[in-house]
C-alpha cells in the first residue's frame, strides 16, 4: 500500500483525469510518453467515437484531442461533449492554420490549441494552465458544496435575488415554495414568484401590489419586516423577513426566521391576559377596548347595540354564610351558563367582584331585554350545590350616535341600581324618563 502511494505521488498532476485522443500511432505514443509522466489517471482514444464514449464514461477534467480523425473529428466530437460540460477544459492539437478551424474552435470553446508539429513547451505550457484552471474550479465547487451544506443546515428560509430573480436558495425555501434546490444550468425564478405567498394581515406587512413587493419592502428603511406565507399544507407561517445586499455584488440576501411558534405562543399569552383567571370571561381592561372598537364601528355603519350590565343578588351575604369558595363556584357557574346562552359575536366581560357586562352587536334595548330576561330565568331556575337557589339582577342600555363611552356604562349601571332598588332578580332598560 506504501509503494503504491508513494507512486501516485510522483506525479505532477495526480489528481487530473485525462482523455488524450489522437488517431496517428507515432504522434499518440510519442505524447503519451510526456502525459504518463505528469499524470495518473489517462484515458487513450483513437477516434472522436471512442474518445466520446470514454469521456461519457469516465468525465475527465482535461481533453487533449487532434482534431482530424477518421470515423469523428475532434471538433464534431468537442461539440457533443460541450452540451454536457461547458467547463471541461480542452486543449487541441492540428497541422492546419485555416481561419475555418480557428473559428469553429471559439465556437467549441477550445481553451487552447497547438500547431503540429507541436512544440512541447508551449503543450506544457497550455497543460498548466488548464490545470489551474481546473483547480480553481475544482475548489470553487467544494467552495459552493460547503456553502449549499451551510444553508441546508439553516432553519432559517434563505435565497438570493439578482436582477429580480431569484438566484440561489436553501432546503428551507425548498420546503415552503416547492422550488427545487438549484443545481448546475437550472433556470432561475422571477421573484414575482414569491408575490403569491404573502397572507393578508393588518399585522404583517402585505403589498399593496403584490408583483412590486421588492420595492415595497425595501419603502422600509430598516429592511426588516414580519411577515405571514402560505405553506405547502395549505397552513400559514410567520416569518421575520431581513434583507441586506452582498457586498461587491448586485445581489440581495433575503433571511426569514421562523417565529411562527413564538408568535402561536405571544397570542395566548395575549388572550390569557385579557382573560378572567376565575370565569374565563373577558377582562375589565379588555372589554373598554371591545367597547370602544364596537362605538366606532356602529358611528361610522349606523348600527345598533346594547350593553346588559348585571350584578348576583346578595352575593356577600352568600359568601359570607357558605364561603369564598362556594362563592366562586357560582361565579364560575354564572358565566358559563351566559357564555352557554349568548352568540358567537356578543362579547362577556367580569366587570368586577360579582358584576358582569355584556355588549350584544346588531341588537336594539327591546331585544337586549329578551335575551337579559332569558339569562335571569335560566340562573334563576338553577340548583346551586348546597347553596340553592340564586337570582341576578339586570341593567340593559342602547347605544345611540353622540354617546360617549361613560355615558353608556353609566347609563347601564343606572338601570341596574333601578332593578335593585325594585326588588332585584329582575331587568330594566335605561330611559331618560326615569
Amino acid at each position: 500500500m506504501a509503494r503504491s502511494v508513494l507512486q501516485y505521488l510522483k506525479y505532477q498532476y495526480p489528481d487530473i483525469r485525462v482523455l488524450y485522443v489522437e488517431d496517428e500511432k507515432f504522434s499518440r505514443e510519442k505524447l503519451l510518453r510526456v502525459l504518463n509522466r505528469r499524470f495518473a489517471h489517462i484515458h487513450v482514444a483513437i477516434d472522436g467515437v471512442e474518445g466520446l464514449q470514454l469521456y461519457q464514461k469516465y468525465k475527465p477534467d482535461l481533453i487533449i484531442a487532434d482534431i482530424k480523425m477518421n470515423q469523428m473529428s475532434g471538433l464534431e466530437m468537442i461539440k457533443k461533449i460541450r452540451t454536457q460540460n461547458e467547463k471541461v477544459q480542452v486543449i487541441v492539437t492540428t497541422a492546419h492554420e485555416d481561419n475555418d478551424f480557428f473559428v469553429q474552435s471559439i465556437e467549441n470553446n477550445v481553451n487552447h490549441f497547438i500547431l503540429k508539429p507541436i512544440d512541447l513547451d508551449l503543450l506544457l505550457q497550455a497543460i498548466q494552465k488548464s490545470v489551474y484552471q481546473i483547480q480553481l474550479e475544482k475548489e470553487l465547487e467544494k467552495q459552493k458544496i460547503l456553502t449549499r451544506s451551510i444553508l441546508d443546515f439553516q432553519d432559517n428560509l434563505i435565497f438570493v435575488i439578482e436582477n429580480g430573480e431569484i438566484v440561489e436558495w436553501n432546503q428551507a425555501f425548498t420546503n415552503i415554495t416547492g422550488i427545487g434546490i438549484p443545481k448546475n444550468n437550472q433556470t432561475s425564478f422571477q421573484s414575482q414568484f414569491l408575490s403569491s405567498f404573502f397572507v393578508e394581515d393588518p399585522h404583517y406587512f402585505y403589498p399593496k401590489d403584490k408583483g412590486r413587493w421588492m420595492e415595497e419592502f425595501f419603502a422600509n428603511e430598516r429592511k426588516v419586516a414580519k411577515v405571514r406565507w402560505k405553506g405547502p399544507l395549505g397552513n400559514d407561517y410567520n416569518y421575520v423577513m431581513k434583507a441586506g445586499q452582498i457586498p461587491g455584488t448586485k445581489q440581495t440576501l433575503f433571511v426569514l426566521t421562523d417565529i411562527t411558534d413564538l408568535e402561536k405562543e405571544s397570542r395566548e399569552r395575549e388572550h390569557l391576559a385579557m382573560l378572567d383567571p376565575l370565569t374565563s370571561s373577558y377582562t375589565r381592561q379588555k372589554f373598554k377596548e371591545i367597547l370602544a372598537s364596537e362605538m366606532r364601528r356602529a358611528e361610522r355603519f349606523d348600527r345598533a347595540f346594547s350593553l346588559i350590565l348585571m350584578d348576583i343578588d346578595n352575593f356577600h351575604t352568600l359568601n359570607d354564610q357558605f364561603g369564598q369558595t362556594a362563592g366562586d363556584k357560582v361565579l364560575i357557574t354564572v358565566s358559563t351558563i351566559v357564555q352557554q346562552r349568548i352568540r358567537e359575536c356578543d362579547m362577556f366581560a367580569r366587570w368586577g367582584g360579582e358584576e358582569f357586562i355584556l355588549l350584544i352587536p346588531e341588537t336594539d334595548g327591546k331585544n337586549a331585554m329578551l335575551l337579559a330576561n332569558s339569562i335571569r330565568s335560566i340562573i334563576e331556575k338553577y340548583e346551586f350545590l348546597h347553596i340553592g337557589n340564586v337570582t341576578a339582577s339586570f341593567g340593559v342600555t342602547e347605544f345611540a350616535p353622540g354617546k360617549t363611552k361613560n355615558e353608556l356604562i353609566s347609563e347601564a349601571e343606572q338601570a341596574l341600581a333601578d332593578s335593585k332598588n325594585n326588588g332585584r332578580n329582575r331587568v330594566t332598560l335605561y330611559t331618560k324618563e326615569r
